[in-house]
């Protein structure tokens, strides 16, 4: 006879281990946690600004995910400018290139716009400013701004789609944000993926593993981590932590030599048909490039989280997460859509409180501030793109004025960008510690210590 088995109770904590996936993206607004991201944030702001005062505009208006501007737009954005520098500009100060079509410089001549703008006043002063406002549309852009207006578009549209169950709004937002504009970014601006993307690497790796660190302390139930503490932790390893994002990355070392050297053969005559037989090898390296990378778009974030929490090297946190994943892919996808979900709402909650604060700020001292720097400022909406500040004409002093403004909004909009990196984060080491767990029986409080062997258990290293 069966021996009977009486249970009083279930420890849902234990037994259910997707929930604390969800639970875990809240973490991001702990003080800590918050500053440790806006503080990465920032610094990936600071190096694509320098980057794109060295670089100068190179970004049609339009960003980089919309079609390629021809050279029939380039002339008719010259003509608008002709026309501006006409209507608004004396003789004496118009550029060259008047009188030949397509010959006037858009950026010169709002140059020469904002200057006249400061030593007029009245009708001709709000005659400049439509025309600064038409020409707005024809300027081109830093690569950084327009790349972080669009991952901004594209992460809200993930929002809006994941909180309104709209699958396509949401893949395609996801497509537009991994696909779409990566390869917008290597059309327009290859210098940039360079520079920029290096930079990027090292805040993805060593910042990620900080911020994947002191969630995995938190979890554990162990005291929680300073933001100082955790990059200490990071800094002796960084170089290992920063290298995690890139193994996979190298599967297109052999295939962009292969795809450039095809491109240089295909433009001689006659070689260019052996170069039409060979792309053939191009498809089949691009295919065994995409079987690495698109599931590393969902391991990497795990990995990184490994080499925080089991101190290994890249490539065996790489090999660790995608075993993870094969063995328990419907697990996977479980934490996945737990993921989404929990960044979403922390998206939505972060732009709902900078949408509110700001609103509230301007709007009540707008009230008394009449036409100096405090009037008139730009706010961002809730999960769309931010308004544009209208152009004025300030003073010496309303200038500093206004600097100091724009300056108090970054830190508010920084911080909402902090709250949904910390999320990102948070919910990959949420994930990582709930595969390990139903893969190999660890909990969550076991977790490498520094002075110990990498990938040792404590009951191990005891």
């Amino acid at each position: 006879m069966a021996e009977r088995v009486v249970v009083d109770q279930i420890d849902f904590r234990s037994a259910l281990v997707f929930p604390r996936v969800l639970n875990s993206a809240t973490g991001a607004f702990q003080p800590s946690r918050l500053l440790a991201a806006t503080f990465i944030v920032l610094a990936l702001a600071v190096a694509g600004r320098f980057y794109d005062a060295l670089r100068g505009p190179m970004i049609q208006s339009a960003g980089l995910l919309s079609p390629t501007r021809s050279s029939i737009d380039s002339a008719v954005a010259s003509d608008v400018a002709r026309r501006a520098a006409l209507e608004n500009l004396p003789p004496d100060q118009r550029p060259a290139g008047m009188d030949t079509r397509g010959g006037v410089d858009i950026e010169t001549v709002c140059n020469l716009l904002q200057s006249r703008l400061g030593s007029v006043s009245g009708f001709e002063a709000d005659g400049i400013r439509r025309a600064l406002e038409r020409l707005e549309s024809y300027r081109r852009k830093g690569t950084f701004d327009s790349f972080s207006i669009a991952v901004g578009r594209c992460i809200d549209g993930l929002a809006v789609g994941v909180l309104t169950v709209s699958p396509v709004m949401a893949v395609g937002a996801f497509a537009n944000l991994f696909i779409d504009l990566p390869l917008a970014c290597w059309r327009d601006d290859r210098w940039f993926c360079f520079v920029f993307g290096a930079a990027f690497i090292i805040a993805m790796g060593a910042g990620g593993a900080a911020m994947c660190r002191m969630t995995a302390i938190d979890l554990a139930g162990k005291a929680k981590l300073s933001a100082a503490d955790a990059f200490a932790f990071v800094k002796p390893r960084w170089i290992n932590h920063a290298l995690v994002p890139v193994w996979p990355l190298l599967t297109l070392v052999v295939l962009l030599p292969v795809a450039a050297m095809l491109g240089w053969l295909s433009r001689i005559p006659l070689i260019d048909i052996f170069a039409g037989l060979a792309y053939g090898l191009v498809i089949v390296l691009a295919f065994f490039a995409s079987i690495a990378l698109i599931p590393w778009g969902f391991c990497m974030p795990l990995a990184v989280a490994a080499s925080a929490c089991e101190g290994c090297d890249g490539l065996e946190a790489a090999q660790r997460t995608v075993a993870y994943v094969l063995r328990r892919p419907l697990q996977g996808l479980l934490y996945l859509i737990m993921a989404a979900i929990g960044i979403s709402l922390v998206i939505f909650i972060a732009d709902l409180f900078a949408m509110a604060t700001l609103s509230l700020a301007a709007n009540f001292v707008g009230m008394t501030a009449g036409e100096g720097p405090m009037s008139s400022l730009a706010t961002i909406r809730l999960l769309l793109p931010d308004d544009v500040a209208p152009v004025r004409s300030l003073g010496f002093t309303a200038s500093i004025s206004a600097g100091f403004v724009g300056l108090w909004i970054t830190v508010v909009k920084s911080l909402a960008a902090g709250a949904c990196f910390g999320a990102f984060w948070s919910v990959a080491t949420a994930a990582y510690l709930a595969l390990r767990k139903s893969c190999d029986d660890q909990p969550f409080d076991d977790l490498w210590m520094p002075g110990t062997p990498a990938g040792s258990r404590q009951d191990q290293a005891a």
